[in-house]
């Protein structure tokens, strides 16, 4: 009793050396313990309202179970009794792993031993397991290894009920595989019609063409009339059926690109002819409209990348025509080239013409997009998305850059896919020996090694700045010696 008392008035605050020596003092002293141990009560009440550790368990939804390194039960809280169905002195008898089926442990095959192993490494979690039974019911589970004096002395599972997950990823995946097929029917349809009308349309442009000719002779030896007005009907004709020939080829062109069936011809190809050959194409259209194309490029030493020539033509020419389409009259079209920082050229078409806000902008690429309040212009709506794709599968991309009423600026930007400057050590790559192929995305080592294998006039380098692109030039050059970066954006080394 003692011994008690004198433990408690040190916890108070007291010891030998300053009890109370008067009656004040006493009364304060007592007045003192008094508030100790009201002290006291108030933490116990509070204590008592807390829930316990084994309610906490209880209360739990996930199952939660505890057992050692020769998988003895230790612990099941009320979920794991439920999702294994027994209580947990009849688990006591039972392996408790050999209830899982877990996806990354093969756990039928390894011994307890092994798959305790294993996950003494440290948390390890399963989102694809299984608990065995009349019906297996997929689980993801955690498994934390409890660790005394640097021992494993048991481990902790945690796993929980992931049915509706999994359900909804397998309506998620269904939805996907209909709407794949719905596109891949709906693109052999569009294909199918495409083909199919490009026959009568061929012929009605010919006959048509024919016609146009016949008309085109002295009325007197015509003996008609009417040969005018029959004239003006043809070109009408014509240039109905060329707009709609130009629809169809589209349409063709993109039904190939979503069922994957278009091919690309990826060669080092000269830029600056392409860009004045396509100037070419489109200056009549310009001059119709008295709009100035000034083409910066003209005067270049010779640019080169990797790209399919005649889809590339196809990109510039698209550009150039909606520069003179959504133009102004006596507008200007200016065309620039210039390399950039990550190996890749970029072509600039900028006009002066009516803009695009921002939205436009973020639907620019989708297809069959047409700009409101421009509808009496002529067009498809789905050039620009032909361009995108036939970009990307090139391994380039294109952007836009507008202001209402000021002007576009439709940019690309494609793989030069080689460290080289001019057309001389273009074509002096043919007389060298080997061939080092460098894949990475940092334009600084890229130079790095060019400057290092100068002192090696035997070796050609030649550099992709993505794991897509380099093995295109893999396939194309068959390389001698391949570098290449572990994290390339999308396909990294690895792959």
């Amino acid at each position: 009793m003692h011994s008690t008392l004198g433990r408690i008035l040190r916890q108070a605050g007291f010891n030998n050396d300053n009890l109370p020596t008067d009656l004040v003092k006493w009364q304060k002293f007592l007045n003192r313990i008094g508030v100790f141990f009201t002290n006291i009560d108030y933490e116990r009440k509070q204590l008592s309202q807390q829930p316990s550790l084994s309610k906490i368990m209880s209360a739990m939804g996930d199952g939660i179970c505890v057992f050692d390194k020769q998988d003895k039960l230790l612990f099941a809280n009320q979920a794991a009794e439920n999702y294994l169905g027994a209580k947990y002195e009849q688990l006591q008898t039972t392996s408790i792993l050999k209830r899982f089926k877990l996806y990354k442990i093969d756990n039928k095959l390894l011994s307890v031993g092994k798959i305790i192993h294993k996950i003494a490494q440290g948390d390890f979690q399963d989102n694809n397991a299984y608990l065995l039974g009349d019906i297996n019911l997929p689980i993801s589970c955690t498994f934390s290894p409890i660790i005394e004096a640097d021992e494993i002395t048991s481990i902790v599972l945690s796993f929980r009920d992931i049915s509706e997950v999994k359900n909804t990823e397998a309506e998620l995946i269904a939805s996907k595989e209909s709407a794949e097929k719905s596109s891949q029917a709906k693109s052999q349809f569009l294909s199918s019609m495409s083909h199919e009308l490009r026959t009568p349309m061929n012929a009605i442009l010919g006959y048509s063409e024919l016609l146009k000719e016949d008309l085109g002779t002295p009325i007197e030896e015509l003996n008609s009339e009417y040969t005018e007005d029959m004239l003006q009907y043809v070109n009408n004709i014509l240039q109905a059926g060329w707009h709609l020939l130009e629809l169809i080829n589209k349409v063709l062109d993109l039904t190939r690109i979503e069922a994957g069936k278009l091919e690309v011809s990826i060669k080092k190809i000269e830029l600056v002819d392409l860009i004045k050959e396509s100037v070419s194409f489109i200056t009549p259209q310009a001059e119709k409209r008295n709009i100035t194309i000034d083409n910066t490029t003209a005067n270049l030493s010779p640019n080169y990348a990797l790209i399919d020539q005649g889809r590339l033509k196809q990109v510039v020419i698209n550009l150039l025509s909606n520069a003179v389409k959504y133009n102004n009259d006596d507008g200007k079209i200016t065309i620039s080239l210039h390399q950039t920082d990550f190996n890749c050229i970029r072509i600039e078409i900028k006009d002066t013409g009516v803009g695009l806000t921002s939205e436009q902008k973020g639907k620019i690429f989708e297809p069959f997009t047409r700009l409101s309040g421009l509808n009496l212009i002529e067009g498809t709506g789905i050039g620009l998305t032909i361009t995108k794709r036939l970009l990307e599968m090139m391994d380039g991309k294109i952007g836009v850059e507008s202001e209402i009423n000021i002007g576009s600026t439709f940019w690309i930007e494609i793989p030069t896919g080689e460290v080289i400057d001019n057309k001389e050590d273009f074509l002096k790559q043919d007389l060298r020996k080997y061939i080092l192929l460098y894949i990475e995305d940092s334009r600084t080592n890229v130079s790095l090694v060019a400057q290092i294998l100068k002192a090696r006039p035997d070796i050609a380098l030649m550099s992709a700045h993505t794991g897509e692109m380099g093995l295109k030039l893999a396939q194309l050059h068959h390389p001698n010696i391949i570098l290449l970066d572990i994290n390339l954006p999308g396909m990294d080394g690895f792959e």
